[in-house]
């Protein structure tokens, strides 16, 4: 199944799985019966939640683009059923139905819940409950007024779950869902919902009541689920495909970028790096949500042969400017690159885009603002002598035993000694190599890393690169812990 692109094939696949599942239901309870001995109505009445879920649910969430069987080059997100966590109020192991990931890390995004296909709809004790909405009483029921059958410690065990999930990745899911196969339950804010503080507030509990409902709504579904949407991501677009998604009047700003693929092409006798890129443009609305603008299947090779490489950056240059011209006639804009180093000290428009993202294993996208490659054409300070390791052994400030002679994979490096891409200083070294960490987050300023990660912004596919030839020089040294030996 390839990616659900809109609302209306979500609703076209909703129905092939309504349909399969409504038709097959029958013959599995015929089943049951049979090798059970019990009537129908009795089977039918049983936990058949694990035949909901293999046959109705996994194909449901697939439609909304979360899939169990996806590889990561596929560009697709992890679903994970059967997930063990350590409950934080028991102590013990339990298991989530399904726990959706961020595509490039181990950070939770959605947690499923589902339930037997007989289970109804949570009501109060109340009398006046009857003229409630769902999610009322699903909110009521938070709050911690007692509901009717098992609900209460259905929602105690969602908290639970929210909980853990939350004390291993420090991380509050972005969804949590509950569903029987049939209704189906939206929390938008788990953690004004589940955690100490929040306000339970009903607005952010949507409720469908059937597949009918589902239906009639599908499309508020769609935006509300969509694996894309709850990432807060939006997949590359080609320029035709960008005036249906923003207007020209919204359009706050553009950024220059890459689409970085790092290769470990192995040879007879040794390794050696293959990097490809591809022009991207970051565009931003002015409600805060960015945009990647694409022209596949144009992609451009690193060369190895150093006479090579302004070529190579003028190729990048030209496909990059050319993008850009697009998207301002798409858009009927006539946007200016935003700098980097502007676009690090938006706190708000970082956090949204950060300067270096990992999509999948060793495939990046690198957000170079007014630049169109990370690579800069030579050094903004000239007549370094640091390129050199001998130079720098000299000094006493060389990095490693031995000169990098050749281009390597381990550790990676690009470039060489005596190249002016090439940093062979030990300091440098250990200062981008540093930890971000809770106690010197303010100093290192904004990064795309997390606590724990190098503080260097391109540390994952290049070690040795000289900053002064890097594209993020001028966010990393306002850094107050960063400072250049020349």
């Amino acid at each position: 199944m390839s990616r659900v692109r809109n609302a209306d094939e979500f609703l076209l696949e909703f129905r092939r799985i309504r349909k399969a599942y409504e038709g097959l239901f029958p013959l599995i309870t015929q089943i049951r019966a049979k090798y059970t001995g019990e009537p129908e109505k009795g089977v039918v009445d049983q936990s058949l939640e694990a035949h909901a879920r293999e046959y109705a649910v996994n194909a449901f969430l697939a439609a909304l683009n979360w899939r169990l069987n996806a590889r990561p080059e596929d560009g697709l997100p992890s679903l994970i059923p059967e997930v063990p966590i350590r409950s934080e109020e028991r102590g013990s192991i339990r298991f989530l139905d399904y726990l959706g990931l961020e595509s490039h890390t181990v950070n939770p995004l959605m947690i499923v819940e589902t339930k037997r296909p007989n289970a109804q709809l949570p009501s109060s004790w109340e009398p006046a409950s009857t003229y409630l909405d769902y999610s009322e009483v699903v909110s009521r029921g938070l709050a911690g007024e007692p509901l009717k059958g098992e609900w209460n410690a259905w929602l105690q065990d969602l908290r639970d779950y929210l909980d853990s999930a939350y004390a291993r990745a420090e991380k509050v899911p972005k969804r949590v869902v509950m569903t029987n196969g049939n209704w189906l339950i939206v929390f938008l804010d788990p953690s004004d919902a589940f955690q100490e503080g929040g306000t339970r507030d009903p607005d952010r509990v949507l409720v469908f009541r059937d597949n009918t409902e589902i239906e009639s709504r599908f499309s508020e579904l769609f935006l509300r689920l969509e694996y894309q949407q709850v990432l807060g991501e939006t997949p590359a677009l080609t320029p035709v495909e960008l005036s249906f998604h923003l207007s020209s009047e919204v359009v706050d700003r553009a950024m220059h970028g890459l689409h970085l693929r790092y290769v470990d092409q192995c040879g007879i006798y040794q390794h050696s790096p293959v990097i490809k890129v591809a022009p991207v443009v970051f565009v931003r609305s002015m409600y805060g949500g960015w945009l990647r603008v694409e022209t596949p299947p144009h992609e451009y090779e690193l060369p190895h042969k150093t006479d090579r490489l302004q070529r190579h950056l003028d190729e990048v240059h030209r496909a990059a400017r050319d993008l850009l011209a697009e998207v301002n006639r798409r858009l009927g804009t006539s946007l200016s690159p935003f700098p980097l180093s502007r676009h690090y000290e938006g706190e708000d428009g970082f956090e949204a885009l950060r300067g270096v993202v990992e999509n999948s294993e060793n495939e990046y996208l690198v957000v170079t603002g007014e630049a169109t490659h990370y690579l800069l054409p030579r050094p903004s300070v000239p007549n370094c002598p640091y390129h050199d390791w001998t130079a720098c052994n000299r000094a006493g400030v060389a990095f490693g035993p031995a000169p990098i002679v050749a281009r390597s994979t381990s550790p990676r490096s690009f470039f060489i000694s005596e190249e002016l891409h090439h940093c062979a200083h030990r300091d440098v070294n250990s200062a981008k190599a540093a930890l971000i960490t809770s106690a010197n987050r303010q100093r290192c300023g904004a990064r795309s890393g997390q606590e724990g990660q190098a503080f260097c912004e391109i540390w994952r596919f290049e070690l040795h690169l000289c900053c002064r030839t890097c594209a993020f020089e001028g966010a990393c040294t306002k850094a107050t812990v960063f400072q250049l030996p020349c």
